[in-house]
């Protein structure tokens, strides 16, 4: 890597998790260096994986290059010799993984404390022993990250209230800055079932499988519309996938059932578009992105009343309690027959997420970067 000496201030941006393949961390790190501002006084370095050396959406910008795994122990010394290497004025790590021996000025995305919620055996692939031990450095990398961060940056102000009700720190500390959608979902041209073979009218689900996402009340709901609705399910093949897959069997649902594995943005917003609705039972979110995604693409919403999705949502989703399947499938009934109701949520879907924008939400974060900087 050429150092460029001129430049006065440099910003690192540890961009490990960068892109889709890691979900919606990643989704918020492309976005957010695709959308920073021009500087010429400010020179920004990101760290990242071998394997986006020659990742084209990143060409304009200096790397240095980490193999580690953000999650692993060797990981935290070979940040601090890169670290060392670049000497930032700042750096942004946007996960609470931070590096606890870099003793310089940091800023960190909290994107959520799932982890201190939804807790025990069942949530993890690890032995009891194992998952113990992990939960503990889980707890104290967070305690370290909150600690050290010079600012904190959450997705939501349920977040933020939370950070304040768990942790002694100041309120000044924390900024409440909203996540965006990808302008692909706001097309509206509806293209693709037929391929996707799915029969029609179906709900859809997108998000990963772990217990806190409550599938079992989906399942259950559409269970009980006794094969008058079907349902997609977007989500990347894991243990947590098999386990619903067989719950599927058991409730003998797979003539209802599409599991359809991960999609492109592209195919995803076809398959919203194409839905009765979009459903989201998450007992805990920590933005509620897909409901949005849904939302650009004129699907209407259904969220489970809980966590930030009411503040992320607002006035344009029909709740329910996550905990009443029966609730649930009234809601689905309703939105299936009712064509006025369906249109209004659109309407108002289309207005919601309006308010959300990636370049905001980079913009945004790029004046903490001006503040905390030296």
């Amino acid at each position: 890597m050429k150092l460029v000496k001129n430049m006065n201030k440099t910003i690192c941006i540890d961009a490990r998790l960068w892109g889709t393949r890691h979900t919606g961390i990643g989704r918020y790190i492309e976005n957010l260096i695709a959308h920073l501002p021009n500087q010429d006084k400010v020179r920004v370095v990101l760290i990242v994986p071998p394997d986006l050396k020659q990742e084209p959406l990143l060409k304009n910008f200096p790397k240095v290059y980490a193999s580690s795994h953000p999650y692993s122990i060797w990981s935290q010394f070979e940040m601090l010799l890169i670290l060392l290497k670049v000497r930032p004025d700042l750096l942004h790590v946007p996960h609470f993984t931070i590096p606890v021996f870099w003793p310089g000025k940091i800023i960190v995305t909290i994107h959520d404390l799932i982890k201190h919620i939804s807790t025990g055996a069942d949530t993890t692939t690890h032995s009891k022993s194992f998952y113990k031990i992990k939960f503990l450095g889980y707890l104290l990398i967070v305690r370290l990250a909150i600690n050290k961060a010079s600012h904190i940056i959450v997705p939501a102000n349920y977040w933020k209230n939370d950070l304040l009700r768990r942790y002694k720190i100041s309120s000044e500390k924390i900024s409440v800055i909203y996540e965006g959608v990808n302008s692909g979902f706001f097309e509206s041209e509806k293209t693709g079932i037929q391929a996707d073979g799915i029969k029609t009218p179906y709900v859809i689900y997108a998000g990963n499988l772990y217990p806190h996402k409550n599938i079992p009340i989906l399942l259950q709901a559409v269970k009980s519309l006794s094969g008058s609705v079907n349902l997609a399910l977007v989500c990347a093949r894991s243990v947590f996938s098999e386990r619903i897959e067989s719950m599927v069997s058991q409730l003998h649902m797979k003539s209802m059932v599409y599991f359809l594995g991960f999609v492109s943005d592209s195919r995803l917003a076809s398959l919203y578009r194409n839905s009765q609705a979009f459903i989201t039972p998450s007992l805990i979110e920590g933005f509620g992105l897909p409901g949005l995604e849904a939302m650009a693409a004129g699907t209407p919403v259904i969220a489970a009343d809980s966590s930030c999705l009411p503040e992320i949502y607002g006035k344009a989703a029909l709740y329910f309690d996550p905990h009443n399947p029966g609730q649930l499938a009234d809601i689905i009934k309703k939105i299936i027959f009712n064509e006025k109701l369906r249109q209004d949520l659109v309407r108002m879907g289309k207005t919601q997420v309006a308010k959300y924008s990636w370049s905001k939400m980079s913009q945004a974060t790029w004046q903490i970067y001006q503040n905390a900087l030296p």
